[in-house]
């Protein structure tokens, strides 16, 4: 089931960090009959906010901190929810109590499903006025068409905020918050037994199993060159888009390191070709990104000025086209330094140890991996990262182009639309 939970114990109390670790980042799993992409959006936030039986809406979060402890519950990637449980093990009762009533029988107050339904539709509305999301969308259509997971992940239907009822949500818990998740993790000092113990209290009295999730998506990353005219947009903005291995397969940390080198700062590739050389950006950087657990993605992308995005295009592509023949280049140590600080202390955190460890199961990897990052981070050599980039990562042809910008004219041969939508109709 698509609900997974990550549940932990610390041994003493302390701040928490959150160290680099593989795993997934965007959205909600989708239920057939359930309007794609709403309730999975915000409902957890709900689920927690909007009380339960004893405990008044709005006040669990003050009940948890009396107690020193944490919980959250949110969407990772369009695969799964995530719940994590942070607790002192003299307070471990209570705790789970109050977290069994939420996710058993959640409230769902009306006040605050407004409260949250509102802040969330102002936050989608800013972020869908900026030049470099509304390029993100434009690759989602060319990429996704009108997919559910493409649906849900936009949220630019007329009105779907809007539409959105605590019934919605309701229907969205009793698929989606079961008795089975598809995975489980408790870390810290409680044995087998007291473990068992306290998981199955938490999900006490929850279904034992909701309807199959659709997770099924088809992408089309066959290469194009696109630009959205917005006249009235204040920045230009260029990005490249290419597919990259799941995170189901070996090589996600590989991938860190390059895409460190590539675009992660003042003397990376992409910055030093596009800023320091050229003198066309305030900066250009690359990533990584995931619709699913499946599709997952390399991102290269900068604001980029105005006059100069046809310039621009080329020198990225070039650099790129280098930066996979020639691989990262410099000191491997140092590369691998942030890694291995982090993936030192992962297991001193406890809540940040069960997290990596459930994304490890949720990706089919056998227990115990979040220990043995350390190891695998080592094994990695310049020949090993080469190869990654040979094999896996696309080629400088093979990048979707999406450039955002005032000028029509900006980006001779490109695809030009005036709305996200009509990137699936590119060539």
């Amino acid at each position: 089931m698509p609900f997974a939970a990550a549940f932990s114990l610390p041994r003493e109390t302390k701040d928490v960090s959150h160290p680099i670790s593989p795993g997934p980042s965007e959205l909600g799993p989708i239920v057939p009959g359930i309007n794609p992409g709403r309730a999975p959006m915000w409902g957890p936030d709900l689920i927690l906010a909007g009380g339960a039986e004893g405990y008044p809406a709005g006040e669990t979060g003050e009940r948890f901190a009396d107690l020193n402890a944490e919980a959250s519950l949110y969407v990772a990637a369009a695969d799964h929810v995530i719940g994590e449980l942070t607790v002192e093990k003299a307070n471990l009762d209570e705790t789970i109590g109050i977290a069994n009533a939420h996710l058993r029988a959640p409230g769902l107050d009306q006040v605050w499903f407004e409260r949250i339904r509102d802040g969330f539709a102002k936050g989608i509305a800013e972020g869908q006025a900026q030049p470099l999301n509304q390029g993100f969308a434009a690759v989602r259509w060319a990429v996704l068409g009108n997919q559910p997971l493409r649906v849900s992940l936009s949220l630019d239907e007329p009105g779907v905020i809007e539409r959105l009822t605590v019934a919605d949500v309701a229907a969205w818990h009793r698929e989606v918050i079961t008795a089975r998740p598809e995975a489980i993790v408790v870390a810290g000092a409680l044995d087998a037994k007291a473990a068992g113990a306290a998981v199955d209290a938490l999900l006490a009295g929850l279904p034992a199993a909701g309807r199959d999730m659709s997770r099924a998506a088809q992408a089309n990353w066959s290469p194009r060159r696109i630009l959205l005219h917005r006249p009235k947009a204040e920045a230009t903005v260029l990005s490249f888009v290419g597919p990259l291995p799941s995170t189901r397969e070996p090589g996600e940390i590989e991938d860190l390191i390059l895409a460190g080198a590539l675009g992660g700062g003042d003397q990376s590739v992409l910055f030093k070709a596009v800023r320091t050389e050229l003198r066309a950006s305030y900066g250009f950087g690359a990533g990584i990104a995931n619709y699913t657990r499946e599709l997952r993605m390399l991102v290269l992308s900068g604001e980029v000025a105005p006059d100069r995005l046809a310039e621009v295009e080329p020198v990225v592509r070039k650099a790129y086209a280098g930066f996979r023949t020639d691989g990262p280049g410099g000191d491997l140590a140092a590369r691998k330094a942030p890694l291995e600080e982090n993936f030192r202390q992962l297991p001193e955190f406890v809540i940040d140890v069960a997290s990596a460890e459930l994304q490890s199961l949720l990706d089919g990897y056998d227990p115990g991996r979040a220990l043995a990052l350390p190891g695998e981070l080592e094994a990695i050599d310049v020949d090993s990262l080469s190869q990654r980039l040979r094999e896996d990562w696309p080629s400088a042809d093979n990048l979707i182009v999406i450039a955002v910008s005032p000028d029509a004219d900006a980006l001779p041969g490109a695809c030009v639309i005036t709305a996200p939508e009509q990137a699936a109709d590119c060539p």
